[in-house]
């Protein structure tokens, strides 16, 4: 009897570790950006989920409903909420907050990137659109989960390590790709400008956050279409690239791209991603890095290729003038 005591005793003990060694934060962030960086950093001591897809930030508030109706035992136990603060975060946190009191009574206590203090963390931001801000960005998530976490803050530290190497083997640019990409003119929305500057050293010559720019832009392109037509001859690639995001709404510059193909001003419209999870196969921020920069590199080589052989026919036909000259002095 005794030792059938002891043996249960033990296994209540080994189960005991076992649980506390699988523990995690069970944690709910308001997008995608926010959820990949969690992961990055949290590892195997947290379990994240985001309440608004990339689909539903600019808002469909019936998408952000579903999730949290499929999510709800999840959301009722979550024990930290993340939000990067300012406007794209607003519905998805209003969202979350109601459907906690209004199901389970509870309140709901957001840590928000944007309020961690530069004394705390130098780099902290919620911005991640270039490799510089991505690093700040994982920064604050790592001080966010280990003030939430203290016990496993080594494991978060050492995770955050792990992916800044991850972030600078991904964004770092060969000198092939400098060179391809150096000033490459654009004109793009406003939230890709910062990207295609400050990390892919591309020319943007002017941007638009808004309809009523794209308008004036479109309308400078008719008045002085000498002037654009001269920046794309100018180039190495040989034209105007018109980027859009797709968050913003992926239609908004094709007036503009329109408007240069009118004025027969060579020009290719593409449209850069912003969010993990927004196109197949895009599933975390370094994903949609890679996407945008290769959507560019490969569009100008496959050019380049292209016009290599007709390139090259004005010189064979020299070649072959040259020989047949040769043999009628023989």
């Amino acid at each position: 009897m005794k030792k059938s005591i002891e043996f249960i005793f033990a296994l209540f003990l080994i189960c005991c570790t076992l649980i506390s060694g699988v523990s995690a934060l069970n944690v709910v962030t308001t997008m995608p950006n926010v959820w990949d960086v969690t992961q990055e950093i949290g590892g195997e001591n947290v379990t994240v989920i985001y309440a608004a897809p990339p689909t539903a930030v600019h808002i469909s508030s019936d998408t952000i409903d579903a999730i949290l109706q499929k999510n709800s035992d999840f959301i009722n136990t979550a024990n930290l909420f993340i939000g990067q603060g300012g406007g794209m975060d607003g519905t998805p946190m209003t969202k979350v907050t109601e459907f906690r009191k209004n199901n389970f009574g509870k309140e709901t206590h957001w840590r928000l990137m944007n309020e961690v203090p530069t004394t705390a963390v130098p780099g902290a931001t919620n911005v991640y659109d270039n490799p510089t801000s991505l690093i700040g960005y994982a920064q604050t998530i790592a001080y966010i989960l280990q003030t939430a976490d203290p016990e496993n803050a080594n494991t978060y530290a050492a995770n955050l390590e792990t992916y800044l190497k991850k972030v600078s083997s991904v964004t770092t640019l060969t000198t092939a790709d400098k060179e391809l990409l150096s000033e490459v003119p654009i004109i793009c929305h406003f939230r890709i400008k910062n990207q295609a500057e400050s990390w892919l050293g591309m020319n943007v010559i002017t941007s638009y956050p808004n309809p009523q720019s794209v308008q004036a832009i479109v309308d400078d392109i008719h008045a002085d279409p000498a002037k654009y037509l001269k920046i794309a001859e100018d180039s190495e690639c040989g034209k105007i690239f018109v980027i859009e995001n797709i968050v913003a709404g992926q239609d908004i510059g094709k007036a503009i791209h329109e408007a240069l193909s009118d004025e027969n001003i060579p020009c290719e419209r593409v449209i850069f991603l912003n969010l993990p999870k927004s196109a197949d196969g895009i599933d975390t921020i370094l994903d949609y890095y890679a996407y945008n920069k290769a959507l560019i590199t490969e569009s100008i080589n496959k050019e380049t290729q292209t016009q290599s052989p007709l390139c090259a026919i004005p010189i064979i036909g020299a070649l072959v003038c040259a020989v047949i000259c040769l043999n009628r002095r023989g």
